[in-house]
């Protein structure tokens, strides 16, 4: 795992929307969680909720990644290495939690729902928390359907369109996984001359490259559908939610998982 968000670290620059929030997104955790005067927990170190809260812990288990993604520390925010599932909080003890495509980085169910009870454990009565979701379809989408949609200009960035490569190529319940190298392989299939992808579309050979650093890698990922994430998360919390993120591509398959009411 280390030496995939190392290869990810390397890349960070030319990574863009759905993968990295843009700010109609960010905006929406604020919004929907009231986030001005709270003490949160972010779930990894991404940079553009770095500012969000009146005090922050950013916790990730990466060494690397906080040393290359992380903004900083300041007198109001600080950045940990530390296991989500285990988070390093007291109970009861947080005003909001939030994350950022995280629970896609889990590629098990078990570790989904691990998950949800660490969040749970430590938001305070009255706490809240925010997921942003890659969520997959129902039904896996056709992938030449997505092959046209980008060869078309129907893909706003390169970054979209591998998450929609990914949801063709998704297993089946419960986990919802793929290994990261089966997302390229299902690229490559689709997309077998990149020239021609990126004179299609505009963008650039090495941000194309990008998905190029999931091809060695052992780490898997998941893409549940919103209304799985959701009863999953029911278990742990007595209000859950999706809340639209915006207009960007792919937002549609990425809403705000807002739960409270934290049971027990």
């Amino acid at each position: 795992m280390t030496q995939h968000w190392n290869a990810i670290r390397k890349h960070w620059q030319l990574l863009g929307p759905p993968l990295r929030p843009p700010a109609e997104a960010v905006e929406t955790y604020n919004r929907e969680l009231d986030l001005s005067g709270a003490h949160v927990v972010l779930l990894g170190v991404t940079p553009e909720l770095a500012g969000l809260g009146a005090t922050m812990m950013a916790v990730d288990e990466s060494a690397d990644m906080i040393a290359g993604i992380w903004p900083g520390d300041t007198a109001s925010r600080n950045a940990v290495n530390g296991d989500w599932l285990d988070l390093p909080a007291p109970g009861a003890s947080v005003d909001a939690v939030i994350g950022d495509g995280c629970l896609s980085v889990l590629g098990l169910s078990a570790a989904r729902r691990g998950l949800f009870a660490a969040i749970a454990r430590v938001l305070r009565i009255g706490g809240r928390a925010g997921v942003r979701l890659f969520a997959g379809p129902e039904t896996p989408d056709d992938p030449q359907a997505v092959r046209a949609l980008a060869l078309s200009g129907g893909v706003s960035t390169f970054h979209e369109l591998k998450w929609r490569v990914a949801v063709t190529a998704t297993g089946e319940a419960p986990d919802h996984a793929i290994p990261v190298k089966r997302i390229v392989e299902a690229f490559d299939a689709l997309f077998p001359d990149r020239k021609e992808l990126s004179a299609s579309t505009g963008w650039d050979l090495p941000v194309i490259g990008t998905i190029d650093v999931y091809r060695n890698s052992s780490v898997i990922y998941s893409f549940a559908p919103a209304a799985t994430l959701i009863r999953e998360a029911q278990a742990f919390f007595g209000d859950v939610r999706t809340v639209s993120t915006g207009s960007y591509g792919f937002a549609e398959r990425c809403p705000l998982l807002v739960m409270r009411e934290p049971r027990g």
